[in-house]
């Protein structure tokens, strides 16, 4: 009996499937190939999470921006001292700018289809984070003036915890600065 080794051919010969390093298919999954019914429901429950979330913050930031008005029409009839009032006003300004920069962040869950990862999606993170702590900085520094300003003598203790907080703060706003400028600074780069 004869075996016959099969031909190879010095052409190449053509895989029934074509592979090009430069469209290498994501892993992500694809709803629309799953075609799993609970892959679809938890997606959906996803965009309404988002949804109600976005609603929540947007609500959030009314209620505050009410408050707001409520409290500097309170403070003028009331005559409280301007200094107090202006550093709680830009205390709630700032928090009104921090609700809605988490807001956009959600928003932008809810409109990209895809929910890609990047290093620049970062930012609105550390944009948070920096609103955070200049809040944080504002309220220690008008605490201090405060009391300085109506004559109670500063406990030596707190004066101390306040500086040591108002360094570390400063610390985190230069690193966050930092963190924001070498991101733009990259071009963006996807996370896997």
């Amino acid at each position: 009996m004869k075996t016959t080794l099969p031909r190879i051919s010095s052409t190449p010969t053509r895989l029934p499937f074509a592979v090009n390093s430069s469209k290498i298919p994501s892993l992500k999954p694809d709803p629309s190939r799953l075609g799993s019914t609970l892959f679809r429901l938890i997606a959906k429950g996803e965009i309404i999470t988002y949804g109600y979330v976005a609603v929540l913050l947007l609500v959030i930031a009314g209620a505050i921006s009410i408050y707001l008005v409520h409290y500097i029409l309170n403070a003028m009839l009331l005559h409280q001292p301007f200094f107090t009032s202006l550093i709680a006003v830009i205390n709630e300004v700032l928090l009104i700018l921090i609700v809605m920069e988490i807001l956009r962040t959600v928003t932008r869950l809810l409109v990209s289809p895809a929910h890609d990862v990047s290093i620049s999606d970062l930012i609105p993170f550390l944009v948070i984070a920096g609103i955070s702590v200049t809040r944080r900085i504002l309220t220690i520094g008008a605490g201090l003036s405060v009391q300085e300003t109506e004559g109670h003598t500063l406990d030596p203790i707190k004066f101390t915890q306040s500086m040591t907080e108002l360094l570390v703060s400063g610390v985190i706003i230069v690193l966050v600065s930092l963190s924001v400028w070498l991101i733009q600074r990259k071009p963006p780069a996807k996370i896997s």
